[in-house]
């Protein structure tokens, strides 16, 4: 009787066993089933697939309460010998604040004799650095005996393009997490391995650019850009009934040297055709006058 029980139970246990084995061999078969690599072209499906099933998605970021990219212009009319000297005043107020606060972009001085001359000057600044700047350009101008000719102001809002880019960033950012995480996880061939890792560094790429826009989206709302023209003053510019006359004399002196400078051109022109034409024409007279010299003689 033992001995019947101890064989039935040796028999179960085989059987057990064998069993066992089996159930390993069926789930070593669904793991590799499980881990079979994707096709190439369901790289960036698979990523935006496990993103959409339940992926932990980013938080939005809070967009700044100023999206208004602010441009400023100013045109300063200014006696010509204090043109140089403003522009030079203001360029050293910009570089004085710093580069956090106020960034150079560009400065231009040009000259056409003593009475004209014009300047440009553009710079970056922070808004509340350039609100001060901006309030003292009158009195400045007015302190070099000139005024403010002109004035303008530009804004464009920047908020869609800012959302757009950072929604962007955050669906690409998220892609490239599932593709690492595919990258990690799965294996296959080689030739998807690096089909994978390829689209992995085209979607850095794309990241990459996109945070430079957004940097560069912040940057235009964060600071302003300020343009100014520095121009040198008619004095003789007039609304009154005699403004034909004071441009006549204002003008006198240019048209004089303008009309002597054409003649100057002029004899400098025909200078070369008067060394080879006067000899020539010499030698012809003198030629001629022999010749009619001779005449009576050759007759008798």
């Amino acid at each position: 009787m033992r001995r019947t029980l101890l064989l039935g139970a040796m028999a179960f246990c085989l059987a057990a066993c064998s069993g066992g084995d089996d159930q390993a061999a069926d789930f070593d078969e669904s793991v590799s089933v499980e881990i079979a690599p994707a096709a190439p072209v369901e790289i960036a499906a698979d990523a935006a697939s496990m993103d959409a099933k339940g992926g932990d998605a980013s938080p939005a970021p809070v967009q700044p309460a100023n999206t208004i990219a602010y441009a400023y212009f100013y045109g300063l009319e200014l006696p010509s010998d204090r043109v140089a000297e403003v522009r030079a005043r203001h360029e050293a107020a910009c570089v004085e604040a710093g580069p956090r606060v106020c960034q150079l972009l560009g400065s231009e001085t040009q000259s056409y004799g003593d009475d004209q001359s014009s300047a440009t000057l553009r710079l970056r600044a922070t808004p509340g650095w350039l609100t001060g700047f901006r309030a003292g350009l009158e009195e400045d101008a007015d302190a070099a005996g000139g005024r403010i000719a002109q004035s303008r102001t530009d804004a464009e809002d920047l908020s869609r393009s800012l959302t757009d880019t950072e929604a962007r960033l955050r669906a690409l950012e998220t892609l490239r997490d599932r593709l690492q995480q595919l990258l990690a996880t799965r294996s296959g061939p080689l030739e998807q391995l690096l089909q994978t890792e390829r689209e992995l560094a085209r979607v850095q790429g794309e990241l990459d650019a996109a945070r430079s826009a957004l940097a560069v989206l912040r940057d235009r709302v964060s600071m302003s850009q300020l343009t100014i023209t520095y121009q040198a003053e008619n004095r003789f510019a007039s609304n009154s009934v005699f403004s034909p006359v004071a441009d006549a004399l204002g003008n006198s002196l240019r048209v004089f040297m303008a009309t002597l400078g054409g003649l100057i051109y002029l004899v400098a022109g025909l200078l070369p055709l008067l060394l080879i034409l006067v000899p020539v024409g010499w030698l012809a007279l003198r030629w001629h006058r022999k010749r009619r010299d001779r005449g009576p003689s050759d007759v008798s």
